[in-house]
């Protein structure tokens, strides 16, 4: 079951969003038990754990996008799919590690797309750890809070979110293996991207959560647009 919040100020709009999640959610058999808040200060005082949130950007008061920013400060996981009249909100929407855009009247077509999405990331992020050997002993960290793996003379660095990078021995190769079905893609000889922490794609670079700027080697540069893009429904 996915606890998913709808914020809309419109009931009817609200409503035809349930429908649809039981539509996909018949179709997929899932099971969606949804909330309706009408406007973004009734969803930033609810504390309930969500797994996916519907987010409207015009709405009275607080907009969607503030809302989206708000909500990030203490909840970097969830999904937000927004809904909007206007498509141009889609690239300001990625700021906030939006996992898609529907353009009102919401359908069942522009829905389903962006569910699958949402859902993969909610599988792909859960519980999914890496295990860490270091001088001081074993850490095992989140995969959705590494940003970034790069090598340089068999040591391998790790960009964690929130913390001092962390070294440790090994092989970007056997790593690359092991993460086959994880959401990461090479950048270069010596790096690889978590696909998640994504912030903006770029002809020739990536820019990720925490800022730092990765170069696309020339080589990877058509399998990085290609994996990225699909991964992220055309997020860039």
């Amino acid at each position: 079951m996915y606890r998913t919040l709808i914020v809309e100020d419109e009931a009817d709009e609200a409503q035809r969003l349930t429908d649809l999640l039981r539509r996909y959610g018949q179709a997929h058999e899932v099971e969606f038990k949804t909330t309706w808040r009408a406007s973004a200060m009734d969803m930033l005082s609810d504390k309930s754990r969500y797994d996916l949130c519907l987010l409207d950007i015009q709405m009275p008061g607080i907009d969607g996008m503030e809302a989206a920013g708000l909500l990030r400060t203490y909840d970097d996981q969830i999904p937000i799919i927004f809904v909007t009249n206007l498509a141009k909100y889609a690239v300001k929407g990625y700021e906030v590690g939006a996992c898609g855009f529907i353009v009102k009247p919401a359908t069942y077509g522009n829905l389903s797309l962006a569910l699958d999405r949402a859902l993969r990331a909610v599988a792909q992020n859960a519980g999914r750890t890496l295990t860490i050997p270091t001088d001081s002993g074993i850490r095992v960290v989140p995969l959705r809070q590494i940003t970034f793996i790069e090598v340089m003379k068999h040591t391998l660095t790790y960009h964690i979110v929130g913390e001092e990078p962390l070294d440790t021995r090994g092989s970007l190769v056997k790593l690359e293996e092991e993460l086959a079905d994880a959401p990461v893609v090479r950048v270069s000889k010596s790096c690889l991207a978590n696909m998640d922490q994504i912030a903006f794609l770029r002809n020739s670079e990536l820019q990720m959560s925490d800022g730092e700027r990765l170069r696309i080697s020339r080589t990877h540069r058509r399998d990085v647009i290609d994996k990225v893009t699909d991964y992220l429904g055309g997020r860039r």
